[in-house]
């Protein structure tokens, strides 16, 4: 079952409608059209994938289409297909039934996965501006794209036109010659410009917690309980903050792979106190820490992750660095829908640079 504060966090901001003006449509945005999902960071930086919905075909395939597409007046364009299972030729391609033919196919490049990560997971990409508008603009008058030999691998375009439209609404392209649904003659100029990112302040590196602290801290932590009415025994976790703070992660209760926690600061001497913990609230209105949360006082990172499903392929997860008086939100990232797309391949609605 999902968590109030948690079900409201991912329907903020999902619509049916789309908007064309640029100023009514606010960011960080998560946003459900048909059959593809859309976000939108602090930057206005957007990201559309293709999800199907469950209404118009089955929940899984193996075949996803991401478009990236950075804001500002060149903001770069780049389309890539993730296919899970045999490397298949993406030549063969078939839209609507049809051949794509070459003058499209030619333009996929066939990325390596650097990371190490799944084996089965093949990754191809238009890199370059003008051949991925070619796509777009192709793509935008069909319904489907098949991959022949996998019925599982197909791509809904039942949504793609109103998801490009939200795209250029939210960066200020509608009616402009860099538009991707309705371009028009306004210069490429006119495009309002990236915002600054934001760079994350440095965590002071805060000597490490004894053994007798760690004990002491945990102790208190689980006193301080006020609903110890749980099947499972709390576990309490510590870690540094500063020379006179600690950070506590108390794990209270679990149901079946999500957890709920208490997140609170002390001071590392007896009795312990309770100490003002500020941590930057999450956008979207936020939820509570729930799921998988942790602290590590090496790098003053909280994080956490929350599974719509035990497989985690859909969800939110969020990161916070500690910069000696609060947490900084690093990234943030929200999937509405369970198609199977990893963390690393679900929305940015956050994004930042690192400390210097």
């Amino acid at each position: 079952m999902l968590r109030p504060a948690f079900l409201a966090m991912l329907l903020a901001g999902i619509s049916p409608h789309v908007l064309a003006q640029p100023a009514t449509e606010t960011v960080p945005l998560l946003r459900e059209i048909k059959n593809w999902v859309t976000g939108c960071d602090n930057l206005r930086n957007c990201h559309a994938l293709s999800s199907p919905s469950g209404v118009d075909e089955e929940d899984y395939s193996s075949l996803t289409l991401h478009i990236f597409h950075q804001a500002g007046p060149e903001g770069y364009l780049r389309l890539r297909f993730d296919h899970r299972g045999e490397d298949l030729d993406l030549s063969t391609l078939l839209l609507d039934g049809q051949p794509l033919g070459q003058a499209l196919t030619r333009d996929l490049h066939v990325e390596l996965d650097d990371e190490g990560g799944d084996p089965e997971m093949h990754f191809y990409s238009v890199i370059e501006d003008a051949p991925a508008r070619r796509w777009l603009q192709r793509l935008r008058n069909g319904q489907r794209l098949q991959l022949p030999g996998d019925d599982n691998a197909k791509v809904s375009l039942s949504g793609l036109s109103a998801s490009l439209l939200l795209m250029d609404a939210v960066q200020g392209r509608v009616d402009n010659v860099t538009a991707l649904a309705r371009p028009g003659k306004a210069a490429a100029s006119e495009v309002p410009a990236r915002q600054p990112t934001p760079v994350l302040r440095k965590f002071p590196t805060a000597p490490a917690l004894t053994a007798q602290e760690q004990a002491g801290l945990a102790a208190a932590a689980i006193k301080a309980l006020t609903n110890t009415d749980t099947e499972m025994k709390p576990d309490a976790e510590a870690g540094a903050l500063s020379a006179d703070q600690a950070m506590m992660v108390v794990r209270t209760d679990c149901a079946a792979y999500n957890c709920e926690y208490e997140i609170s600061s002390r001071e590392r001497k007896p009795p312990y106190t309770e100490t003002l913990l500020s941590i930057q609230p999450l956008p979207l209105d936020g939820a509570a820490f729930e799921g998988s949360v942790g602290y590590d006082e090496t790098t003053g990172t909280l994080s956490y992750f929350y599974k719509l499903r035990g497989i985690g392929d859909c969800g939110a997860g969020g990161v916070w660095v500690f910069d000696g008086k609060a947490f900084q939100l690093r990234e943030f990232k929200m999937m509405p829908r369970c198609t199977g797309s990893p963390y690393g391949d679900w929305p940015a609605l956050w994004t930042t640079l690192p400390a210097p």
